[in-house]
């Protein structure tokens, strides 16, 4: 069983969640929305709705695990688990 995690809904459509992935190339952790594709790099950033379309992005990314979301700006946000 799989785990993903989510900081609740994206600011941006207010319709998708906001995955947290991990960057393949700088390790950073960054969160997703399932719907409108915008990433966010930090709580900060969301909250001021600085995002990114992800779509534009070339780095490829993984879900983000436990440790790497304890590592991160995330560390203190408040986090969801969603078990598939």
């Amino acid at each position: 069983m799989s785990c993903h995690f989510h900081a609740g809904l994206c600011p941006g459509c207010g319709q998708g969640r906001l995955f947290l992935y991990r960057s393949a190339d700088t390790g950073t952790v960054y969160g997703h929305c399932e719907e409108c594709e915008w990433g966010y790099r930090s709580p900060d950033r969301l909250a001021a709705r600085d995002g990114f379309l992800t779509l534009l992005d070339e780095e490829d990314a993984e879900p983000a695990n436990e440790e790497d979301i304890r590592r991160s700006a995330w560390a203190n946000s408040r986090i969801f688990a969603v078990r598939e």
